[in-house]
């Protein structure tokens, strides 16, 4: 038993390398070959060995859905808790595992996605918010907003023209899946998963990938946060994007006593990233934002048409010119 569980776990951290340097497939072979040799583990505990089948029962179940084997971390989970001779903690670990591969599976089979790992959580703290709970439309109004910022920054990535009205792309909006995560006290949690194509489409490559985009996310933020108005240029030198992006974020950061503070986190490299926006934030977006030059702002045309839409709340209108 300790030969096969000590190279379950030196295959694990080699695993953890791999993905920690971004070669996902090879963390997933890896962690499949330390799943094997694992099981080969719990194989010879004796059945009295109850804490110890139990560690080792979701060690499997665990390595197994670390390396993309989902089926048979499924199987493996149902034939560890059909039992019932596990320890509670390890019941409770088996059945939320259960939850998660349950929830991949189906990502994969009914739209032919998959999570790669990339994920960005928003702590929502202070104010009205409680320990996982927090009035509805101000949580929905935080998510709707971050949502909004993430697709905008999508667009701004791929490289899409700056779009006026309508929703994203599909290509876009099929990036984005929000989790409710666990609560923790004074907080309201969402993971924000990002998705990508199972199978990538050689003849049109993806605009997009989730690593970019958390990563391009992320570098705003922190320059927003911490820089000066010159460096958000640089680091976005489209005006409309720009200026975009930060009228997104201003409707998204704290603004009054609601909230006190939005942490938003992420995961990379084996370290915990962390940025907080608080009610400081807004007098340094107004300063960001691009203005047009005086001459532009004075500027007078007039158009005659037939009026063929109108959307007031989004600030745009279709003409038909005479």
């Amino acid at each position: 038993m300790n030969d096969q569980h000590t190279t379950a776990q030196e295959l694990s951290a080699r695993a953890a390398t791999f993905l920690a340097e971004r070669h996902a497939q090879e963390a997933q072979h890896l962690f499949a070959e330390a799943a094997k040799h694992e099981a080969a583990a719990l194989a010879s505990v004796p059945s009295d060995k109850t804490r110890s089948r139990s560690v080792l029962s979701v060690s499997v179940a665990s390595l197994l859905y670390k390396g993309a084997r989902l089926d048979e971390a499924e199987k493996a989970i149902f034939g560890f808790l059909a039992p019932g001779d596990l320890d509670a903690w390890a019941d409770t670990q088996l059945r939320e595992l259960l939850h998660v591969v349950t929830d991949e599976r189906l990502l994969m089979t009914t739209l032919a996605r998959r999570y790669p790992g990339e994920s960005i959580t928003v702590s929502l703290r202070g104010g009205e918010i409680g320990a996982g709970t927090g009035p509805l439309d101000l949580i929905l109004d935080k998510a709707t907003g971050f949502r909004s910022l993430l697709y905008r920054m999508a667009e701004w990535v791929g490289r899409f023209p700056l779009r006026h009205h309508g929703p994203p792309p599909k290509e876009l909006l099929d990036i984005v899946q929000a989790r409710a995560t666990e609560p923790a006290a004074g907080s309201y949690s969402l993971e924000i998963r990002l998705t990508e194509p199972v199978q990538p489409d050689l003849y049109k490559p993806t605009r997009v990938t989730p690593v970019e985009l958390s990563d391009r996310l992320f570098n705003f933020l922190q320059c927003l946060t911490a820089g000066t108005p010159n460096d958000l240029e640089n680091l976005v030198p489209e005006p409309d994007y720009r200026k975009a992006l930060l009228q997104l974020t201003r409707n998204f950061v704290p603004g009054g006593k609601r909230i006190r503070e939005i942490g938003i986190y992420r995961q990379k490299q084996g370290r915990l990233e962390s940025i907080y926006l608080t009610n400081a934030l807004p007098p340094r977006i107004r300063e960001a934002i691009p203005r047009r030059p005086e001459s532009l702002a004075e500027e007078h045309r007039s158009y005659r048409g037939v009026l063929r839409a109108l959307h007031l709340d989004r600030n745009w209108l279709t003409l038909t010119l005479e």
